[in-house]
């Protein structure tokens, strides 16, 4: 009997310990705050029509998001994404890489990569639900690159991006991209709630 009471109150003990953490938890919520610190790099203008098969680029601003209250936070130094979808190319070459800021740096960031970089094409699947049950995956081809911490300031810069893509056939397709990008910035709090609400 004595060991019956004791393995009741042990886990009497514990059940009450997790209901005032649960309680203790439900209280504090609500009363935390969650504070973004992020910067957001969007084109400049309208892009004139590509005449050739180009990639499409996007900054990378390694947000990290805390738990229970604390920081949205973009981190330094941010990373350049480049991909391209085509059932027949094969891979894409680049040969230059360079982030120029308004006085006329170049990113130190561009010089640690190892140029040219070469990225074969891979195979992704897409499941669809379909009438009756069935379920259609779609395969695609994406070429798809990343240059890490090529952008190490907090301002306006311009990209210039040279290389080639490889067709099943061998042919050759030069392309450049030459694209100003502005700065937004989001400083704010808000609620816990506010923020668990808007996932």
């Amino acid at each position: 009997m004595t060991n019956i009471a004791t393995i009741l109150h042990t886990m009497k003990t514990k059940t009450c310990a997790f209901s005032t953490i649960l309680l203790a938890a439900a209280l504090l919520l609500p009363s935390c705050s969650v504070k973004y610190d992020m910067v957001t790099f969007n084109a400049t203008g309208i892009m004139p029509a590509a005449t050739t098969p180009v990639p499409k680029i996007e900054i990378d601003t390694n947000v990290t998001a805390g738990m229970m209250g604390g920081r949205v936070k973009s981190n330094k130094p941010y990373d350049i994404l480049a991909s391209y979808s085509d059932e027949n190319f094969a891979s894409a070459e680049f040969t230059t890489v360079t982030v120029t800021y308004a006085d006329g740096t170049i990113d130190p960031g561009v010089a640690a990569l190892k140029l040219p970089m070469r990225f074969q094409y891979r195979v992704y699947e897409s499941p669809n639900s379909m009438a009756g049950g069935v379920v259609v995956v779609t395969k695609s081809r994406i070429i798809q690159a990343e240059f890490p911490g090529t952008i190490s300031r907090d301002e306006p810069f311009t990209i210039l991006i040279e290389g080639k893509f490889t067709k099943d056939d061998g042919t050759i397709i030069p392309f450049k991209i030459r694209e100003k990008y502005n700065l937004s910035r989001e400083n704010r709090t808000e609620s816990w709630v506010d923020f668990v609400s808007a996932c």
